[in-house]
């Protein structure tokens, strides 16, 4: 079924133009330029009179007789393109100024610069993405970890639209037979019970339920995590800090209570973007005003992480101080609904009671169990790849609507009235026009507009 998309605005007229590279001094930098114009920019500023497709070259770039740059330059002819639009883009050196002397010839050359996202968009618009595919350019840019940027590749290579198409599928041929019913009455058609129809809705149903499931165990995919390290004074949690980011962030010392403010540091564990955070010791008998404030703070910050880490001294386990710790920690972790890990640090030492989790900041042992113990805490263990299939909130929300809309139809037919019919018919034309919508089709334009306006210019 062909996509039904927003006719084009009159801005797709005309061409566009910016810099597709970040801002800054590099060894490379690049213009891109897509629209009816894209020949004569070729042509005037590359001396291109007939430019052949996808043959990359190397020309002076010249705005009247001023050279700007040696480029090289790839032209790309409308239909078969990124943007479905005639499409030039011009590799520079990584001069700011270059770059942007490039830009301003392409304007005199009669482009205008884009805006934000608007490569993207006429991408869209012109049939080369979906909408589900061009907002996972935008996720793929912004990826923090190893399954965020996954996530967002099975997006980008069709990954939601296979899906939705598999629930649409089954939504479609139902909505055929019913509607030829009440349109042909007459017909010799076989039969077709509201129980039979009930049941053929059962599958679309779970499938949608599965893919918005997958938005909420995603969650950790796209924010990424914060992870706690709690304990008492001494119990090794800078050094475990720092054996766990792979170099010394946080200071070391045998004194108790050095760690007085948060220590966070950016990290990635089971794939998943992390910012671990080293607090102060948790005890009552705080040695002074400052170590106080370090306690609350880190207090303060448990409450608010993903998932806590209490550190325990393998080698003294059992003290007053270890305990008072580790009540306090399970206690503000109880009161604010957050998971706990226990790792018993120092395992080089001591050995950890049976079934704890052995760690040891000086050699290292024990922190690829950490890390798989606390991804699973925070519901973010590694699933299969159907689990790698995250849904925005934008697409979330079409999805809860067609699964209302299916549920309604499901409870007509199951209720075997006279009617029941045209009514289920309408519902799942509404099922249907919002799993289209989940990829754009019939999109309203404030919804392509707050898409695209995250994008960077150039993208």
């Amino acid at each position: 079924m062909a996509q039904d998309r927003p006719a084009l605005a009159p801005a797709m007229t005309d061409t566009i133009v910016a810099p597709a590279t970040a801002p800054g001094r590099a060894a490379l930098g690049v213009v891109r330029v897509s629209g009816p114009d894209a020949r004569r920019v070729a042509r005037e500023l590359l001396g291109l009179d007939s430019p052949i497709p996808r043959r990359a070259v190397t020309r002076p770039a010249r705005r009247g007789e001023t050279l700007l740059d040696r480029v090289v330059a790839v032209f790309w002819e409308a239909p078969d393109t990124p943007t479905g639009e005639d499409l030039l883009e011009i590799t520079a050196h990584g001069s700011p100024e270059i770059i942007g002397e490039l830009v301003d010839a392409a304007v005199a050359c009669g482009a205008r610069l884009a805006e934000p996202g608007e490569f993207t968009r006429r991408a869209f618009l012109h049939g080369r993405l979906d909408l589900a595919q061009a907002q996972a350019v935008g996720d793929l840019i912004a990826a923090r970890g190893a399954r965020a940027r996954a996530a967002a590749l099975a997006r980008l290579e069709g990954g939601l639209a296979r899906a939705v198409a598999a629930v649409r599928a089954p939504i479609l041929d139902l909505l055929a037979e019913l509607e030829a019913r009440l349109d042909h009455p007459d017909e010799d058609l076989p039969p077709l019970s509201s129980a039979d129809a009930a049941r053929t809705l059962k599958r679309p149903a779970e499938m949608i339920e599965r893919l918005i499931a997958a938005r909420e165990r995603g969650r950790a995919e796209r924010d990424g995590l914060r992870v706690c390290l709690v304990g008492r004074p001494n119990a090794g949690k800078s050094s475990l800090l720092n054996a766990w980011l792979g170099f010394d962030r946080a200071i070391v010392s045998a004194q108790p209570g050095t760690t007085r403010d948060l220590i966070e540091a950016p990290a990635e564990i089971e794939g998943l973007a992390a910012t671990l955070i080293d607090t102060a010791g948790l005890r009552d008998d705080a040695a002074d005003e400052a170590e106080r404030e370090g306690v609350a703070r880190a207090e303060r910050a448990l409450a608010s992480c993903d998932v806590a880490v209490l550190v325990v001294d393998a080698a003294c386990p059992d003290d007053e101080a270890a305990r008072a710790a580790a009540r306090r920690a399970l206690s503000a972790a109880a009161r604010a609904g957050r998971p706990v890990v226990s790792a018993w640090n120092k395992c080089d030492l001591a050995p950890a009671p049976e079934g704890g989790l052995a760690v040891s900041a000086l050699t290292g042992a024990g922190l690829n169990a950490l890390s798989r113990a606390v991804a699973a805490a925070a519901g973010a263990a590694p699933g299969d790849e159907g689990e790698e299939l995250l849904v925005g909130a934008r697409e979330r929300a079409e999805l809860s609507a067609a699964r209302e809309e299916l549920a309604a139809a499901r409870a007509r037919a199951e209720s075997g009235a006279g009617d029941w019919e045209p009514a289920a018919c309408a519902h799942l034309r509404q099922a249907h026009h919002r799993l289209g919508r989940v990829l754009g089709e019939n999109a309203p334009d404030e919804v392509l507009h707050a898409v695209f306006a995250r994008f960077c210019v150039g993208k």
